[in-house]
């Protein structure tokens, strides 16, 4: 399909407006350069109302939810925030409509972003395939990818050689969904060019403990050569990420502070924008991509090259 070229044409369609897809809504209304044009849930009592009602925008902004994603085919669009709350079969059915009237998509489901097996793989292949026939780009994104993101993977660029790596973050209970933190350890495995020998899961509930515990260890020759550990903070305690890298160099880094899990997940999707329209059909997932960074209205898309040649 053919890309948007100037950042103020960027049109969005809302699909999903619970809990997250409402704060994907209000992140999109404060950006420069992204315009909702249309909203689609089926959750009976949220078609004919306004986005802004189900969002908390404000003041009404015209945008009326409607029940069916069928209604997408006479709307004039570039990308589709897809927020689902049903199961995956309507997801993947949502899905395919999507692409064959031609929207490029960001959509949170774990299932497509890290497949538990090789069903959902097949999944996969399945919608990489229409997309690709559609001319339309997909991201799948999981919980995990904005609690850990790729910062992991990108500090081991200075490093000549990688020994062991812990990540361990520390935040507010609770998950969006299901979190891939064992498929998202495996990807940084994979990454990394390990075969792990073992990769193993262990989750403690939170009751009797001063904090519950969510822990993957994957061992290479013998030894725990990656940890990745999800804590929950205690009251009063902030949310900290850290980094722990045994090399040449070794390297450690710790980050704290950082929005809710929510909230960095609906920011990620609407980062995630520029690099999926100017990316390749087809379906991609985070490690897939250059890195997804913050951006203003003057960094949504590339500037036309044709365009700096007739100034000079």
């Amino acid at each position: 399909m053919e890309q948007p070229s100037d950042v103020q044409d960027v049109r969005v369609v809302h699909f999903g407006l619970g809990s997250l897809g409402a704060a994907i809504a209000r992140i999109v209304a404060t950006r420069e350069g992204l315009t909702s044009v249309a909203a689609i849930d089926p959750v009976p009592g949220r078609d004919g109302r306004d986005l802004a009602d189900l969002a908390n925008l404000g003041p009404a902004t015209g945008v009326i939810v409607e029940a069916s994603p069928t209604r997408l085919r006479d709307v004039e669009a570039d990308v589709v925030l897809y927020a689902p709350e049903g199961d995956l079969d309507a997801a993947t059915t949502d899905l395919e409509i999507l692409m064959e009237v031609g929207l490029n998509v960001v959509a949170i489901l774990p299932e497509l972003a890290y497949p538990p097996d090789d069903d959902d793989d097949d999944l996969a292949v399945s919608i990489d395939t229409l997309a690709r026939e559609a001319e339309v780009t997909a991201l799948a994104l999981d919980p995990s990818d904005a609690l850990l993101g790729t910062l992991p993977l990108s500090l081991t660029s200075i490093c000549s050689r990688v020994d062991r790596i812990v990540v361990r973050r520390r935040g507010a209970s609770g998950e969006i969904g299901r979190l891939s933190l064992g498929d998202w350890a495996q990807a940084l495995a994979n990454a990394l060019g390990w075969v792990l020998d073992d990769l193993s899961e262990e989750e403690e509930p939170q009751g009797g403990l001063p904090r519950g515990v969510h822990r993957i260890v994957g061992s290479v020759g013998g030894r725990d050569a990656l940890v990745v550990e999800m804590l929950s903070a205690t009251a009063g305690e902030g949310a900290t990420l850290d980094v722990e890298i045994e090399g040449e160099p070794s390297l450690r880094m710790t980050l704290t502070g950082g929005a809710g899990a929510e909230t960095a997940l609906a920011t990620l999707a609407v980062n995630a924008i520029p690099s999926v329209l100017t990316s390749d059909p087809g379906l991609y997932t985070l490690p897939d991509l250059p890195p997804i960074h913050c951006w203003t209205s003057l960094g949504l898309m590339p500037a036309d090259e044709d365009e700096f040649e007739d100034d000079v």
